[in-house]
């Protein structure tokens, strides 16, 4: 596929970086002609120095024959408007970055106007990864399928845990079969788990059941936290806002704490049921004053990841039950499982799941392709299909599909009802099926099949 990105700055680049691994052809555009050089020296990309509004520098780039333009300039109205402009030079697909909520209000409006086919907003999609680790604080993180009906789990096993050096199929007896265990990732490897897997002490597992069981469940795996009631936000940045606007939409209490006395003044006006606090979040005798050790979570988001990781750090020696820090740069990201942090959330990486699983789901067959796309610390994916007449095994027996060696189906949901499957298990037409591998680049569920 040809793809032409509009501005690489750091969601630019790692979106440069997620495509080369699916093998697709890109042309970068940026005004900036040191940054173009340097992704052309970085990555097997061709580019072009210029402005993503001149025609001249579009046609130069492709545009005409590209299957997907992304614009994702530091501009929301240039984003807007190239994609516009791509789309009437001959680009298959436009995808914008629009960040500022005002715009993002517009979103349907601005689609139909402009010939938008996918509008992303990073901090608005952070802001809901984290209001959905909120709900469940055990896990590290947290996704779901199928419209809300199926819940995935990511927890550390820990030296203390029930489950360590315990098989799957010894799990699954003395704790019910309403879940089960997707992927375990161990020393940056992932395995598609059996019934004679042996769990280990500091393993990452990704487990998956029913919306409405997984409370239930992390209690009999004595992992269970209650969901946060009152939050600390330390940095007032736009995922701040859209953060503190989603959990107060939830009666939670929420504070927010940020230096800039502008910035502070803004938030008071747009957020009146939230408390903010006007001062530097390093300053300890004032987080101990407004008392942060009290509060059942504290979400770090300023822009500095090194001061992410202290605060971090500073919030879990208080005692705060559950901490989640955001960390942008890809070296720290690398680094990070050297500190004892509880969950990491990356504004680039998770825009980088919705914009490869959009691309991915266009590859296929007229959209009908990946309906959900997780990406698993890069070494696995979790993904989500429909079943319908193009698959070749409908109504075949689980036990008797040739599946992939590093494939599991990991769910289903037919009629609004979530069913963990068996040998005796079919997949039939309707269906929404959770697919966990290792296998890269499935763009459909044929492609489960040996």
């Amino acid at each position: 596929m040809n793809l032409v990105i509009i501005g690489v700055g750091k969601v630019g680049e790692n979106l440069i970086a997620n495509f080369i691994n699916e093998k697709h052809n890109i042309f970068v555009v940026d005004i900036d002609s040191k940054r173009v050089q340097d992704m052309v020296n970085k990555y097997d990309v061709n580019g072009i120095t210029g402005g993503g509004l001149e025609r001249d520098i579009l046609l130069s780039s492709g545009v005409d024959k590209a299957d997907f333009v992304i614009a994702c300039t530091a501009q929301d109205e240039k984003n807007i408007l190239c994609c516009a402009l791509a789309k009437k030079l001959g680009a298959k697909y436009t995808i914008a970055r629009v960040r500022e909520p005002e715009l993002f209000k517009q979103i349907d409006n601005m689609k139909a106007v402009f010939g938008l086919d996918f509008i992303f907003n990073p901090e608005l999609q952070t802001a809901k990864e984290i209001s959905q680790i909120l709900k469940y604080p055990s896990a590290i993180s947290v996704e779901t399928f199928c419209n809300g009906k199926a819940t995935m789990l990511e927890f550390k096993i820990t030296k203390d845990s029930s489950l360590v050096n315990k098989q799957i199929i010894q799990i699954s007896k003395e704790n019910g079969k309403d879940f089960l265990f997707g992927i375990v990732e161990r020393d940056g490897k992932a395995y598609i788990p059996h019934g004679d897997f042996v769990l280990k002490e500091n393993d990452n597992v990704y487990l998956i059941s029913s919306e409405s069981a997984i409370n239930n469940i992390t209690k009999k795996l004595q992992i269970f936290k209650r969901s946060a009631k009152s939050v600390f936000i330390l940095g007032g940045s736009k995922i701040a806002y859209y953060l503190a606007k989603e959990l107060l939409s939830f009666n939670v209490d929420v504070k927010i704490v940020e230096k800039d006395s502008e910035r502070a003044n803004i938030l008071s006006k747009l957020l009146k049921e939230a408390t903010i606090l006007n001062f530097d979040a390093s300053m300890q005798e004032y987080l101990q004053e407004e008392k942060l050790k009290d509060a059942d979570a504290c979400i770090i988001l300023t822009g500095m990841d090194e001061q992410n990781i202290i605060l971090s750090l500073y919030a879990k020696e208080n005692g705060v039950n559950k901490v989640i820090t955001k960390i942008d740069r890809p070296a720290i990201l690398k680094m990070i499982n050297k500190f004892p942090l509880d969950s990491i959330v990356s504004p680039k990486n998770i825009i980088a799941n919705h914009i490869v699983r959009f691309v991915r789901t266009h590859q296929a067959y007229a959209g009908k392709g990946i309906n959900t796309l997780y990406k698993l610390h890069d070494i696995a994916e979790a993904l989500e299909f429909e079943v319908d007449e193009t698959f070749n095994s409908v109504d075949v027996l689980i036990k008797d599909l040739h599946l992939k060696n590093n494939v599991l189906i990991g769910g289903i949901v037919r009629d609004d009802e979530f069913i963990l499957p068996t040998g005796t298990t079919s997949l039939k037409i309707g269906d929404k099926v959770i697919i966990f591998t290792s296998e890269k680049q499935i763009l459909d569920l044929n492609g489960i099949i040996k």
